[in-house]
This record gives C-alpha cells, structure tokens and sequence, in this order.
C-alpha cells in the first residue's frame, strides 16, 4: 500500500483546522435561536409610540320617549239666554219717594219669581236686583203732581255672578193735592175778609177777601204738592228690553 507523502498530510490538516476555526467563530457569533430562527436579543427595538390621546367619549344615546297624550279639551261651557220680553217681578226693599231720591239714583229689591230657561233656574226668587231711579220729579206748583220713574239695572244670578240688565220703566204719580190746595186758599181769603171788616166795614171786607185770597194764592205757589212715592215691600213689574246672554263657567 502506498501513502501520501507527509506534505500532502501536512497541508490537509492546516485545511481542516483553518475550517473547523471558521466554524467554531460562525457559532460564537450566530445568534441565540428564538424557535422562528431569530434570536430575541438581535431584534431591533421596537421604536417608542407617541402617547395617543384618549378617545372622546361618546355622547349619550338618546332615548326615545313615548309622547304624551294630548289632554283632552274642556267642553264648551253652556250658553243661556233670557229673552227680551221676559216678566221680571221685584219686591222692593226700601222706601223711594221723589223728597229724598234724585234721578241716577239706585234702590234694592228682590226678585218676586226664579227666572228659568230650558229647565235651569238661572235666578232664584229672593235674588239681589238693583234698580236706579230715571226720574224723580218733585212736581210742578199749583198745578202738575211729583212722579217718580224706577228701572232696574243688574241681576244676581244662582251661580254667583252679576248680570247688566235693561228693562222697561214704570212710573208712580203723587196722590192729588187739589182739595189740600183749595182749602188753604179758602181759608186766606177768609182771614182776609176779616181783616178788611175790621178796616172799613162792608167795602173793607171785599178788599180784604181780594187781598186775602191772593195771599193764599202766593201760599199754593211756593208749596210743593205731595211726594210721588213707592213704600218698601211693593211689588213691581218690569219686563226685559234686551236679550240676557248668561255663560255657565
């Protein structure tokens, strides 16, 4: 068997160990496997991330509420009216004459009948009327007697409220003052035809009955007849001249 030569030998050897050098530098500097083949320690660092801002917070869900039922609406209050030419009787409460009463004057009296329309009484009897005085006329002199004429002006209603109302007007006359007016004058011109008697007998009596009669004359003119009057407790008829519309709230 025939062998190398010993420098064939020699430079196979110096190959091998310059191979196995390399090898044994490649694995001291390789990387430590991760098990993907990549070593943790050689890879990169992740680069730092700006701070992120916190997400705005979303608004509140709105939730959808069931509208409410519309209220219902309050029936329309009820309409009453009082026609013209309704009787309306009134007992008054006071006293009214033409020496103590002017014309714009009120009076009170209460009503004498309830006043009812289509079943409901919308005055009952015994309710506030007021009235007003349309003319208190003290009479003429010697002729002419006091009238007084009476209206009312306003109603009290069952359900509180007050009512303007027209009416027709009646009238009182003052009683005859004739017979009160003749006897004064008599009774001058019998003092005057004294008087004359005593003056100068029978020519004396007539001009003293003229002049006595005069007298009685001027007495008559400066004194009013009777008051017109209508005493408390008198019952009174009017009648309405106007429609009376009356709302029930």
């Amino acid at each position: 068997m025939k062998y190398p030569s010993a420098s064939i030998v020699l430079i196979a050897g110096v190959l091998a160990l310059s191979a196995c050098s390399r090898k044994a530098e490649n694995a001291t500097n390789a990387p430590a496997s991760t098990g993907v083949g990549v070593s943790a320690a050689t890879q990169p660092a992740a680069a730092p991330t700006q701070a992120s801002a916190p997400p705005e917070a979303a608004p509140p869900a709105q939730t959808e509420t069931a509208p409410l039922p519309a209220k219902p609406k309050p029936p329309a209050p009820k309409k009453y009216v009082i026609a013209a030419g309704t009787p309306i009787s009134v007992r008054t409460t006071g006293g009214v004459n033409t020496k103590s009463s002017q014309s714009g004057n009120e009076f009170e009296a209460t009503l004498e009948s309830p006043l009812t329309v289509d079943g409901r009484t919308l005055a009952k009897r015994g309710a506030t009327v007021i009235g007003r005085v349309v003319n208190a006329d003290k009479g003429g002199r010697v002729k002419g007697k006091a009238s007084l004429t009476l209206a009312l002006s306003s109603l009290s209603l069952a359900n509180g409220q007050t009512v303007p109302i027209a009416t027709n007007s009646v009238s009182q006359e003052a009683k005859s003052g004739t017979k009160k007016n003749l006897m004064r004058t008599g009774v001058a011109s019998g003092a005057g035809a004294a008087i004359g008697a005593i003056a100068g007998g029978g020519k004396g009596a007539a001009i003293g009955a003229g002049i006595g009669a005069g007298a009685g004359v001027a007495t008559n003119m400066a004194t009013r007849g009777p008051a017109a009057e209508v005493p408390a407790e008198t019952v009174l008829n009017f009648s309405l001249a106007k429609d009376v519309v009356v709302i029930e709230k």
